[in-house]
């Protein structure tokens, strides 16, 4: 064949498979056949016979029609080239080809490392990315031109790379590449080259030029995928529950929740009626669903097994998700840390878990503010009401909506606005599944002080129909140190601040107080003890 271009999906299989077969789900039902060994590949070609079948969606369209639909039948067509690289198996589909291959077999992540060690850092025209916060938010940013990775609006520090198009630093690499856990490129060459653009591939993969090019930042957080690895890590979790090693675990949906008409919360597997409003509590609190587990449970199973279910206002259970699904744990585990969270395993790279956690203990101050302790019958507006009713220089700022320039909604202000102008935002840890909520609020609210002077003089009005005098000069813009913002965190452990919150959670609340920092605001937390 002459020279043309050829499109290409690769996959590397891991380093524990030694043998051809062993990565194939079925290999004794397909044909194969060897490589010529002029390509000077040792490896092997396996396929099967096509399969035809009418599309799923034709009978839809025979009921529609007053005529008959003549559409052929498809075929499905499946082939994998199986070849030994520098002691590793690589494996190129065809067609259907990936179905054949074991997916617990397959290197995660292959690909990607290969595109960001190759791609030119100037001409990226897709990531797909996952934000994380107390939820994870996947995304697929494109460019309609290929442009740096500034332009996508990735945030180094809580963004994780799952996937990246773009065109290649160097020609002999492809006119276009593309990875994720598989490698697909599109290369001008000749099939006799095969073996020496896999080599270039397996090269390209264990580089690090990614570190020098910008992307350093990617080996902060990576998603555990290998399923291998993630039920050696579910058993970690499984360990700690049934030791009752709990002060790294929390509990909170992944789902958006409704939470203005929830009454409580509740646990199947625990003896309760699920129908009974009298076994709904406002707290999601998993130390009563411990303690009811026996001995001799499957703790594995049983997560997965049970439930968290929510009670309406007008009485109506629902089952949010499993409990697996909504646990949030940090773990260590062969050296190396790791976070559950919906339901998805996450490895932290030691520097950056470090970096978090030193951030949190050194650079966020705890409040001087003295707030009272959080009935347990009461919710959050309840206590923001009873809090500024109970002192003269604390004014209720709670659901006292304002509009903002140029703004889509109303937004608030504060929960509590102090005499010594303290904004204070209150949240209740165990009814929130988004921590991230409460510092994006503040950090909102900041801006939009700071930017908009009708806002500030929303603000001024109700607080000094409280205290009968302005406390502060709406006209001009805050002045260095004068506002605090002060994150209130309704919660039932007393214990530290690095162990009361979830790591991501403190990834927020890190990027949260330097930006506040950088708009001059003092920053603080204070923890409520709900009793």
């Amino acid at each position: 064949m002459d020279k043309q271009v050829i499109n290409l999906t690769i996959f590397l299989i891991k380093d524990y498979v030694q043998e051809l077969k062993d990565c194939l789900k079925s290999p004794s039902s397909l044909s194969s056949s060897k490589i010529k060994s002029q390509f000077g590949l040792d490896g092997e070609i396996y396929y099967c016979d096509s399969n035809k079948k009418i599309p799923r969606w034709k009978p839809y369209l025979d009921e529609l029609s007053n005529e008959t639909i003549d559409i052929s039948e498809n075929a499905s067509n499946k082939a994998i080239v199986l070849a030994y690289i520098q002691n590793r198996i690589m494996a190129i589909v065809f067609g259907y080809g990936r179905s054949f291959l074991k997916e617990e077999c397959i290197e995660r992540n292959f690909g990607l490392k290969v595109a960001l060690n190759t791609i030119n850092p100037n001409k990226m025209r897709s990531i797909n990315a996952a934000t994380i916060e107390d939820m994870v938010v996947t995304t697929q940013r494109q460019a309609s031109y290929s442009t740096t990775q500034d332009e996508f609006g990735l945030n180094v520090t809580n963004d994780i790379m799952k996937g990246l198009t773009g065109e290649p630093y160097d020609s002999v690499y492809g006119n276009h590449i593309s990875g994720k856990d598989s490698l697909v490129v599109s290369v001008f060459m000749e099939i006799t080259e095969l073996k020496e653009k896999l080599n270039l591939y397996y090269a390209a993969y264990q580089d690090e030029r990614y570190k020098r090019i910008g992307f350093e930042w990617v080996d902060n957080v990576s998603e555990i995928r290998d399923s291998v690895q993630s039920e050696a890590l579910d058993f970690e979790l499984a360990h700690a529950i049934e030791s009752r090693q709990i002060d790294h675990l929390h509990i909170a949906p992944p789902e958006t929740t409704d939470w203005d008409r929830i009454i409580g919360f509740c646990y199947s597997g625990i003896g309760k009626k699920l129908d009974d409003g009298e076994n709904y509590n406002l707290e999601l609190d998993l130390t009563e669903y411990v303690e009811k587990i026996k001995p001799s449970t499957n703790v594995y199973q049983k997560i997965r097994r049970d439930k968290l279910y929510a009670m309406n206002s007008d009485g109506t259970p629902f089952a949010i998700c499993s409990i697996y699904a909504a646990l949030v744990f940090q773990t260590e585990y062969e050296g190396k840390n790791y976070i559950l969270c919906s339901g998805t395993w996450y490895y932290v790279e030691t520097s950056f878990f470090e970096q978090v956690n030193n951030f949190i203990t050194a650079k966020i101050p705890i409040s001087d503010v003295t707030l009272p302790d959080c009935p347990f019958d009461k919710n959050e507006g309840a206590y923001n009401e009873m809090v500024a009713n109970s002192n003269a220089d604390f004014c209720l700022m709670d659901r006292k909506l304002l509009s903002v320039e140029n703004g889509p909604k109303q937004i608030e202000a504060c929960d509590i606005f102090t005499r010594d102008k303290k904004m204070i935002h209150v949240k209740n840890k165990g009814q929130s599944a988004q921590l991230s909520h409460l510092f994006s609020q503040g950090k909102v609210s900041a801006e939009c002080f700071v930017s908009d002077m009708a806002f500030r003089k929303q603000v001024s009005d109700i607080v000094e129909e409280k205290f009968g005098t302005a406390v502060f000069d709406y006209t001009q813009k805050p002045q260095s140190d004068e506002f605090e913002i002060v994150y209130a965190i309704i919660d039932t452990k007393s214990s530290s601040i690095e162990a009361k919150l979830p790591f991501f959670s403190k990834v927020n609340l890190m990027i949260t107080a330097q930006e506040l920092d950088r708009m001059h605001f003092r920053f603080s937390v204070c923890f409520v003890r709900k009793v």
